[in-house]
């Protein structure tokens, strides 16, 4: 699936002259999910059928767990508690008080009595405002304060009653929302209503407000299917392991990673990113888990109608634009939106329905070739998109003592967009089309036993279907700085469906509040991989030199090219059912008041993946690699993780807090269809030789000795697939997963302190230690005769074997200024290590040297050390209301590539740019070095090569810096009509900010060493900009300015 299912499907052996070339970055590594009809067989109706229908001894499974609360548990994900002590003046408890909160939107009310410790305790609430009330008790005045929960959020509420008759009541007003937390050691934040609702966002994709939270940035893409879904790396991870809830359902792509159905902004209430050590009821992520919370019906009809637009008139150019080309990027954006809801019967059911249309008009950034002048200029493509969304939302409160909720959410996708890259630019004829289609459901059910005890018992269902179609039907031609035609790994689908049952059980006594419980999900996959189909040639030269074929012209046909691949078999694709596994998980949680100051929050959680390690499909295996496997294969039943945690209140605005905790990731489905995929038998390639092959002696095969060609010699565009086959060199090589492979693994530090100056600023300063082991990566451990292709195959181990490391400081600030407005400000200090440019599909290129793993060590590709996001709301005169964002960020690494582009320099570390070499003239004291000592080892040519010194103006790296804005003014009309006029302006300053998107390049600078045609000791393309943050026109790109109108009641 998407761009890493077909990292590995290339010929990984040796070819005459072409000594371990790596021919291509595997089809199967990088596998994308194509367009799809809904007319074809895997369309979402088809999609939703077989996942209900197929799959009903599940379904009866889960309904089990409504019936029996206590068998299973699982993550209490959207929902909220309250508690605390009722006291005197002088301290001592109050026993018999009768504590009663009240839903104000909706009506509902919960009561409980305290006994002799004065504690109470509500769990399992919706976020939402409450009126918290405490009747009157002899001699005491009856008490009443209006609070706000969060998702996620654990208040504390001590509260003191004041002497006075059974007709006195003391209110507390002023701020509602928590201050400092004094109950839990978790590490993260909650984005709020009233952020989401005000704050400028660039798309409409409320996932980006989870930026505004410390440890988190925009993550690479790593995968075509996730070019419209907006991709978070938390604590340094690069973004596949990652979870996002929705009410509670599972909402992951287990596929490859990242997120799946999109809802609209409108539907969005909250949402809370718990980046860090979070409680037992929390799992299947090593790094953070957001929760979304979606928006409910109340007992007054409410709701609004919003248009956004932007057009390219309203924007600047993008810095890499080139005036000389004469193409102006297009860019057109129209977003409609709309919500609605109220109540079916007040304080009893209620309804909501939202939904958003995007119709845009996008651009890639695309390059061509200027044959005549021999150089690559950058243009402009159009990308046209289309996405709507849709969420609809049901409550009932069907007794006292039971609620039942119901939530749907779809998605259509489609869209033109550039493939998946193996250079930093392609062709406009190097695009795809794209289908997603994501439909996600839940119903959950919360029952009270009594105040202390409740249940929350819930079902969901959540699928996908992707398709992806090349939009020209010549093979791809990589070029040393240029992707061009149909990419080698297209058409390919995935459809992916998820079952998924949980129960939760919260019980309050004295002073401890116990949850534990379970999950059962069942995740099952299918793949299509129309994988070479067209055939891909690797070029190696932009350009050709001179007339090689005689014809007395010089073009394409005369360009020197190493080899050309084709499937075997191009009309039947890799077709893989069936890739799916059981995951199951318990837990139990205790949150214990030790003494009134002190909490500790201790957890044990399970986890279980039934075939992570392909266990279903093991006794299939290739017999001719069976001596590769070591051991036997088995499920892995010790994924414990314990997590300890505590809580020190000095005063209410005082605590310290800090903890320990195991943590594991997912392994994606994915890992499981390299090893069915490429396993000797299912796919075979026709590899023939280019005309710039050579012998075993190095002598050209088909160049006469003036570099003319030879008489049947194999031309780029007339007969590319003509030379002669190299023996054996139809294998893509055969993936085997290690025995011993198992969940990766994190363990989580952090230590921190909270503390509240005056009534409105809170600052909160955690330092973070996460050590990752267990992570995968593909190790190349020999090769094996395969009778099939008739020649050698590199077997590839993906095993358990590398370590990622995380430090950071991370700061939080937020100041609620009375009457004018909120500041938030988030610093992250950090530095991260790992093994890959990636989290799990490590196989972009093999390691230096499979028996060193050590010297893969490295930065990840959007390594930043220093990130600082400020935002908030100011109230202006002439009821205006201003809310900015302003994020600003040190440069990420680069990887230094060899001239070929094959891999990086072998001699450096990897990602080394900004890092180990700052400044062109440290790199160039380097080559001068490696050059002097007789250059540096190149497979495709099996000889040292020298490498070209770059210009002194070449950067591998640069900062980021954007201010986005909101303005706007709301008309009043009548007592509930608002409109309100809204014109938002991003990156306000016009900086340039170059950055890429790819993890195989995310710097944004060209970082492949090529050298000059006309000078060959010289690199003038190294070093320079080829793309702007966020694609053509997306967040940190040139400024752009956008207006709304939004019609509310």
């Amino acid at each position: 699936m998407g761009g890493d299912r077909v990292h590995s499907l290339g010929p990984r052996h040796s070819l005459p002259g072409l000594s371990n070339v790596p021919l291509v970055q595997s089809p199967y590594r990088e596998k994308s999910r194509t367009k799809l009809s809904l007319f074809e067989a895997g369309s979402t109706e088809e999609v939703l059928h077989k996942s209900v229908f197929r799959r009903a001894a599940f379904v009866a499974l889960c309904s089990l767990l409504a019936v029996f609360p206590f068998v299973l548990d699982a993550q209490q994900l959207a929902v909220a508690s309250i508690g605390g002590t009722v006291a005197d003046p002088a301290g001592s408890t109050v026993g018999g008080a009768a504590v009663t909160l009240t839903n104000l939107a909706q009506g509902t009310v919960r009561t409980f009595t305290t006994q002799r410790d004065g504690n109470f305790f509500f769990s399992t609430l919706p976020a939402a405002r409450y009126s918290l009330s405490v009747a009157s008790v002899s001699g005491f005045a009856a008490f009443q304060q209006e609070i706000v929960l969060l998702v996620g959020e654990d208040r504390n509420l001590p509260i003191r009653l004041q002497p006075g008759s059974s007709h006195t009541q003391v209110t507390v007003r002023g701020d509602t929302q928590q201050g400092v937390d004094t109950t839990t050691s978790v590490v993260g934040g909650v984005i709020n209503a009233r952020q989401i609702e005000t704050l400028p966002l660039n798309g409409r994709n409320y996932l980006e407000l989870a930026l505004l939270v410390p440890g988190n940035a925009p993550a690479p893409n790593f995968d075509p299917t996730k070019e419209n879904t907006f991709l978070i790396s938390s604590a340094g991870q690069v973004g596949r392991g990652g979870s996002v809830t929705i009410d509670g359902a599972d909402n992951n792509d287990d596929v490859v990673g990242g997120s799946l159905v999109n809802i609209p902004e409108d539907a969005v209430q909250e949402f809370q990113i718990a980046t860090n050590r979070f409680s037992a009821e929390l799992g299947r992520s090593g790094s953070s888990v957001i929760n979304v919370v979606t928006r409910q019906g109340t007992n007054n009809l409410h709701g609004g109608v919003s248009m956004y637009e932007r057009d390219r008139v309203l924007q600047a150019l993008p810095a890499t634009y080139d005036p000389s080309v004469g193409s102006v990027p297009p860019f057109h954006r129209q977003q409609y939106a709309g919500e609605i809801g109220g109540p079916f019967h007040r304080d009893k059911a209620w309804w909501f329905v939202a939904m958003e249309d995007r119709q845009q008009l996008g651009a890639d950034l695309t390059g061509v070739r200027d044959t005549t002048n021999k150089t690559i200029n950058e243009t402009f493509a159009t990308a046209p998109l289309h996405d709507y969304l849709t969420t609809e939302k049901l409550d009932w409160q069907v007794t006292p003592r039971d609620r039942i909720g119901f939530r749907q959410s779809l998605e259509l996708e489609d869209d033109l967009s550039q493939s998946e890259l193996d250079r930093s630019l392609g062709t406009a004829a190097y695009r795809q089309t794209s289908g997603n289609h994501l439909q996600g459901l839940v119903a959950d059910w919360v029952h009270i036993f009594t105040p202390s005890l409740i249940n929350r018992a819930s079902f969901a269902d959540n699928n996908f279907a992707n398709a992806i179609y090349p939009t020209s039907n010549a093979p791809q031609i990589t070029f040393p700085d240029l992707d061009d035609g149909a990419t080698y790994r297209v058409p390919q689908k995935t459809q992916q469906f998820r079952l998924q049952g949980d129960d939760t059980v919260t019980w309050a006594r004295r002073n401890h509040t116990l949850s534990f419980g379970g999950e059962l999900q069942w995740i099952d996959a299918y793949f299509y991989l129309g994988v070479f189909q067209q055939g891909n040639i690797q070029a190696v030269e932009d350009f050709p030199d001179f007339d090689r074929n005689g014809d007395g012209k010089v073009d394409d046909n005369d360009l020197l090219f190493a080899v050309a691949l084709r499937s075997s078999t191009p009309d039947r694709p890799l077709v893989l059912p069936d890739n799916g596994s059981y995951h199951m998980a318990g837990f139990a949680q205790d949150d214990w008041k030790v003494v009134p100051n002190l909490t500790l929050n201790l957890g044990l959680r399970w986890e279980m993946d039934t075939n992570l390690n392909n266990l279903s499909w093991y006794a299939n295996r290739n017999p001719i690699v069976d001596s590769f496997y070591q051991g036997t294969r088995h499920r892995d039943y010790g994924n414990w993780g314990p997590r300890i945690g505590w809580n020190y209140t000095f005063n209410p605005h005082l605590s310290v807090h800090g903890g320990y905790g195991v943590y594991y990731d997912r392994v994606v489905l994915e890992i499981m269809s390299l090893e069915k995929g490429l396993d000797g038998r299912a796919l075979a390639l026709n590899v023939t030789a280019g005309n710039a092959v050579t012998d075993q002696n190095g002598n050209p095969v088909y160049l006469n000795p003036d570099g003319t060609f030879r008489p049947g010699t194999p031309e780029l565009l007339s007969s590319p697939f003509s030379g002669f086959p190299f023996t054996g060199a139809g294998a893509t090589g055969i993936d085997i997963i290690n025995n011993r492979l198992r969940n990766p693994m994190v363990q989580q530090f952090n230590l921190g302190v909270g503390k509240q100056i005056g009534n409105d600023l809170l600052v909160k300063v955690d330092g973070i230690h996460n050590l990752g082991t267990r992570f995968i990566i593909g190790r190349p451990v020999g090769s094996v005769y395969n009778p099939l292709t008739q020649g050698p195959d590199e077997v590839t181990d993906l095993e358990s074997a590398v370590n990622t490391k995380y430090d950071a400081l991370w700061v939080t600030v937020r100041d609620h200024i009375s009457h004018y407005g909120e500041f938030d400000a988030a610093y992250t200090l950090a530095k991260s290590y790992n093994y890959a440019n990636d989290d799990q599909i490590p196989f972009e290129y093999s390691p230096i040297d499979p028996n060193n793993l050590q010297l893969e060590y490295g930065p990840p590709p959007n390594d930043q050390r220093h990130r600082l996001v400020m935002s908030g709301v100011a109230y202006l005169p002439l009821r205006l209301r201003f809310a900015p964002i302003w994020t600003i960020a040190s440069g990420v690494p680069m990887d230094i590539l060899l001239p070929d582009g094959s891999e990086r320099v072998p001699t450096i570390q990897r990602n080394a740019g900004g890092r180990e070499f700052h400044t062109a003239q440290e790199l160039n004291a380097f080559i001068a070095r490696t050059n002097a000592a007789g250059g540096v080892y190149e497979a495709s040519t099996s000889s040292y090569v020298i490498l070209p010194q770059i210009s002194s103006r070449a950067n591998f790296n640069d900062s980021f810096n954007s201010l986005d804005f909101r303005l706007d003014r709301t008309f009043a009309f009548f007592d509930r009509l608002h409109v309100d006029l809204i014109g938002e302006s991003f990156n306000i300053f016009n900086v340039t900010n170059i950055l890429g998107v790819s993890n195989l390049n995310y710097s944004g600078f060209a970082n492949t060493l090529s050298p000059d045609t006309n000078n060959p000791g010289y690199s003038s393309s190294f070093g320079r900009p080829v793309s702007t943050a966020g694609g053509v026109f997306g967040s940190g790109g040139p400024r752009a300015f956008q207006v709304a109108m939004k019609l509310s009641f």
